[in-house]
């Protein structure tokens, strides 16, 4: 397995919610990273449907200066379910869809002996799938209703959460509508961290914003 985590909050940048909300990924990257962010994932998920070569690589462009800006401020860069081109950026990891668990050690062996590998997962049977495959942590979700992904899924009581997180020998971050004000409830229920998006993305002050979670998850 990787080195440990570098952080308990874990910044994803959707693609696509910084678009529709008329944001340039690399500008609000900066923002977080300002904000004390170190430990960030790039998700462009839909993001590429639907376009030419072109705009792909134009796409591809901004997620590379993007990541190159985490690694400049000495964050760690992993990039959401594109191994291939993870290691061409020289991400420090990947973050892998529950469907695609069974590449684990695939995607481990094409990327730098220290990179990290997490996995989403939504339920017992795929904490359990990701632990004997080799990953380094996990995401669970839904856990408060989401920003970023408003249909998926419903908010879960944090106590059903609570043993399922006890038995995992994997580090467990919560995902999914968590806001500064949730973070407590979130380590207390035994997550080792809280991943944001929305809460974070979403922000009118996204630097802002990334401090309030640094203060949270950092308080004792």
């Amino acid at each position: 397995m990787a080195h440990s985590l570098p952080s308990r909050l874990y910044a994803i940048a959707d693609v696509g919610f910084c678009e529709a909300r008329g944001l340039f990924l690399e500008e609000v990257v900066a923002s977080a990273l300002a904000g004390g962010v170190r430990m960030l994932s790039v998700r462009v998920g839909d993001a590429l449907v639907g376009l030419n070569e072109a705009a792909r690589e134009a796409l591809w462009a901004e997620v590379a200066r993007a990541v190159a800006r985490g690694r400049q401020a000495g964050a760690e860069v992993l990039l959401h379910a594109h191994p291939e081109r993870a290691a061409s950026l020289g991400c420090g990891g990947v973050h892998l869809k529950g469907r695609q668990v069974g590449e684990v050690a695939r995607v481990r062996a094409m990327l730098r002996n220290d990179a990290r590998v997490g996995v989403s997962c939504h339920n017992a049977e795929e904490l359990r799938r990701a632990c004997e495959a080799g990953a380094d942590f996990v995401t669970l979700s839904p856990i408060f209703a989401s920003v970023s992904k408003p249909d998926y899924g419903g908010e879960v009581d944090l106590n059903t959460w609570a043993s399922l997180i006890a038995s995992s020998p994997l580090p467990v971050y919560a995902l999914g509508g968590v806001r500064p004000e949730h973070v407590r409830r979130c380590l207390e229920a035994g997550f080792t961290g809280v991943a944001v998006i929305g809460g974070l993305f979403g922000a009118e002050d996204v630097a802002g914003a990334a401090r309030r979670y640094v203060q949270s998850v950092n308080a004792e």
